[in-house]
């Protein structure tokens, strides 16, 4: 990457509390790049983008704490034909994931991961029972 690719990263709205940990998402709709293209090996990959929050919540003067991922990336690796895959994950639980959600679109990712930071965690501050998450939110599964 050049020294000014920051110049090219999608920018983003995050609120207040989440913990940027990597972002390599391009301002680049996958359409508009040629198959052969070389940046597809390097900018559509699994490890494009990850946030994280910690949810807290005190019962009987102990502190109970949840760890919040949300993970973006590109499957299969560097394949042209692929999609973007965004999923949310509670503490480390990857095999299943409380939201999950695939699109071939950047514009549509940006969205939604948007909608699940300020409309779905915003003003959750622990998940007492995954599986009524799940369930409130059975479209992003």
């Amino acid at each position: 990457m050049s020294i000014s690719y920051w110049k090219n990263l999608q920018p983003f709205r995050i609120p207040q509390c989440w913990t940027i940990v990597q972002h390599q998402l391009m301002n680049i709709e996958p359409e508009e790049l040629d198959k052969n293209d070389d940046k597809w090996l390097i900018m559509f990959v699994q490890d494009i983008l990850q946030i994280e929050k910690y949810l807290k919540r005190k019962i009987n003067k102990k502190v109970e704490q949840q760890k919040l991922i949300i993970d973006l990336g590109w499957y299969p690796d560097g394949d042209p034909s692929g999609h973007f895959q965004l999923v949310a994950i509670l503490n480390s639980n990857w095999e299943f994931p409380l939201l999950q959600f695939t699109s071939r679109s950047k514009k549509e990712i940006v969205e939604t991961l948007e909608y699940w930071l300020f409309e779905i965690f915003c003003n959750i501050y622990f998940i007492e029972n995954e599986q009524n998450f799940r369930k409130c939110y059975k479209s992003y599964q």
